[in-house]
């Protein structure tokens, strides 16, 4: 499990486990990562991570919520 760093640089291993998650997150919602709905996105997760959501099943929970969320709107 990881640790989230709230206000520190992150570490490479946390980068790289963002970075699977944001992979993944991109391939299931069909984004190219350079898109503007991607660059939300990686935001997010991020954000997500910094407040407490520090495995991967944890982040896309809370991404999928978030998701159910906006599409109310």
């Amino acid at each position: 499990m990881n640790t989230p760093a709230f206000n520190a640089a992150m570490e490479p291993r946390e980068l790289d486990f963002l970075q699977h998650v944001f992979d993944a997150a991109c391939a299931e919602r069909g984004l190219s990562g350079e898109s503007t709905a991607a660059k939300n996105l990686a935001a997010e997760i991020i954000d997500l991570y910094q407040h407490g959501a520090c495995d991967e099943g944890a982040l896309q929970h809370r991404l999928d919520l978030s998701g159910l969320l906006k599409s109310q709107d």
